[in-house]
């Protein structure tokens, strides 16, 4: 069986560090040979190439990644938060709760639910028209301003309890008031949307 081969090979690694050295002397001695004022030029241009290379690897991708983030962060929230509303719409389908308010009280039911959960400055609920009033589901939006960005995701999370009930559109952003961004408030609309009745 041969012997294995060392990963550092003694001959080798003495030639590079003699190759280390000869570069090493041979910059300082290009150094010494340069004048006070070019070392400063020197020393000036490469703290500027740092400071580049600073700005373009490592700072810059991380303020492109926060306002990425600020920008994803409410749209990510309201999935979220339509995904705990099927959760909670199918568990009460199951257990037989839903369509407990009558289609026709919805819009009162909507609007005392915003109550409860401390929206009723910052929403405006309004009821869509239908061309078609015979068996067309109820339409309702909610236009928010500036509002608290968790108690807009726990009432969209409550809404199953109201009945068939589901968000169908949810286009939520984050609040910006005279130019400022306002963390933890969303700004936007959604739309809502009943059940279509059953024909007799």
């Amino acid at each position: 069986m041969s012997a294995r081969r060392p990963f550092f090979n003694a001959p080798e690694t003495a030639v590079w560090r003699r190759q280390a050295d000869e570069l090493k002397l041979r910059m300082l001695a290009w150094w010494k040979e340069r004048s006070a004022r070019e070392r400063r030029l020197l020393a000036a241009g490469a703290a500027v190439i740092g400071a580049a290379l600073i700005w373009t690897q490592v700072l810059q991708p991380a303020l492109d990644t926060i306002a990425l983030s600020r920008e994803l962060l409410p749209r990510l929230r309201a999935q979220a938060a339509q995904v705990d509303a099927l959760i909670l719409e199918a568990r009460a389908l199951q257990r037989g709760q839903s369509a407990r308010i009558d289609p026709a009280e919805l819009s009162e039911a909507l609007r005392a639910g915003l109550r409860r959960a401390g929206l009723e400055a910052s929403a405006a609920l309004s009821e869509i028209s239908e061309a078609n009033h015979d068996k067309a589901a109820g339409q309702w939006e909610v236009a928010l301003h500036d509002a608290n960005a968790t108690r807009v995701m726990e009432w969209l999370a409550g809404l199953p309890h109201l009945g068939p009930l589901h968000a169908r559109i949810v286009d939520l952003k984050r609040a910006n008031i005279d130019g400022r961004d306002r963390p933890g408030h969303v700004s936007g609309r959604i739309v809502l949307q009943a059940a279509a009745r059953q024909a007799p």
